[in-house]
């Protein structure tokens, strides 16, 4: 579970990071939500799960403090639900850790910096049944809707660059993320500090013809040893990730097609806790629609596939994904959706089983885009 827990506040951060570059558009936005997700497995005792059953509650809100200054919040209420194969239950309930930025647009659409931050409103310490809900949620071959509870908090800076070259736009954005140091059983006294994290990305696109534009976006990721009760535990290796997209124009509709791999390399145990973290890569395409209907309706189809592979050959598989939302609005946009999953997961040499599953879900915003 640790190797995940380290990954927690920069993944948190990192969603941050993403929305600084969209400082130009400093108007109020708001958002609110609902999310259900449930898979069952073919095998259960092959995995010892039964079924993982996910309700949310998400919200953002975005409020400019001038021409150039925003705050932004984004978190979540969730209860997770994880049913073993011999029909016994164990659930996690509770807020998500509060996502927070206040940034400043040194020279728009150019130079911005942001202090971003999680504050801990959520469940950091957990027992024994929490955390077997928390590490089956965290599983990078399906793509819950959010990745943990809590991680106790934490702060960073990021800044980012960007200019405009003719038909082609490059941007390159920095954080540094710090960490807190929290309770990370209930049951024990195992006071944990996740590492401090370096983020590095860049980003180019460019216009291609009257109606395309190709994008490029490359990420560096890379932390410092995570500590146990003041001594080094885990050094989590670097992560590398590439993605690129395609946008184009069909009238009044448009589509993007896109594909991406990441790479994580191994993690070591610096005590004698727990065994190292394999490498892993993880490949993900797909693509989408947006097909107008009328002047404030918008149908999305979409579908996306996902396969991971790791070093020691075990917890790997595929995932796919079909299906599709409808936008109605326009200031105020109601967004119902839905998608059906399906996938295979490699337990162990010889040993796999398949999956289903449905994610739907309600979101309603207010304002900006």
């Amino acid at each position: 579970m640790l190797s995940r827990t380290q990954n927690v506040l920069c993944s948190g951060l990192i969603g941050l990071l993403v929305a600084v570059p969209a400082v130009a558009q400093n108007r109020a936005a708001a958002g609110i939500g609902a999310g259900y997700e449930s898979y069952t497995f073919k095998d259960e005792n092959v995995v010892g799960i039964r079924s993982i059953t996910l309700l949310t509650a998400p919200f953002a809100a975005r409020i400019p403090l001038g021409s150039r200054v925003w705050l932004e919040a984004t978190g979540a209420w969730a209860r997770g639900e994880l049913e073993r194969a011999d029909g016994s239950v164990a659930t996690l309930a509770g807020l998500t850790d509060t996502q927070v930025a206040l940034g400043l647009a040194i020279v728009p659409d150019r130079l911005s910096i942001a202090l971003v931050g999680l504050a801990p409103t959520g469940t950091a310490e957990q027992n024994a049944e929490e955390a077997e809900v928390a590490g089956a949620i965290a599983a990078d071959l399906i793509p819950f809707r959010i990745s943990n509870w809590g991680s106790g908090g934490g702060i960073g800076v990021t800044t980012t660059i960007a200019h405009s070259f003719g038909r082609v736009g490059a941007g390159i954005s920095g954080a540094y993320l710090v960490g807190r140091e929290f309770d990370l059983l209930e049951a024990q006294e195992f006071a944990y500090r996740p590492g401090d994290q370096l983020v590095i990305r860049g980003a180019l696109d460019a216009t291609v013809g009257s109606a395309g534009k190709l994008g490029l976006q490359l990420t560096l990721q890379q932390a410092k040893e995570d500590q146990v009760n003041g001594s080094n535990l885990y050094r989590p290796g670097r992560r590398y990730q590439v993605i690129g997209s395609y946008q184009f124009a069909m009238g009044q509709s448009s589509g993007v097609v896109y594909g991406g791999a990441m790479h994580r390399a191994q993690g070591t145990f610096l005590l004698e806790t727990g065994s190292d973290a394999p490498a892993q890569d993880l490949i993900l395409v797909g693509g989408g629609l947006r097909i107008a209907l009328g002047r404030s309706v918008v149908f999305a189809p979409g579908g996306d596939l996902r396969l991971q592979r790791r070093a020691d050959g075990t917890d790997q598989g595929y995932s796919a994904g079909v299906g599709g939302s409808i936008e109605l609005g326009s200031t105020v946009k109601l967004i119902p959706s839905v998608r059906g999953r399906f996938g295979n997961v490699l337990v162990r040499e010889g040993i796999e089983t398949g999956f289903s599953g449905l994610d739907a879900g309600l979101t309603l915003r207010f304002g900006g885009r």
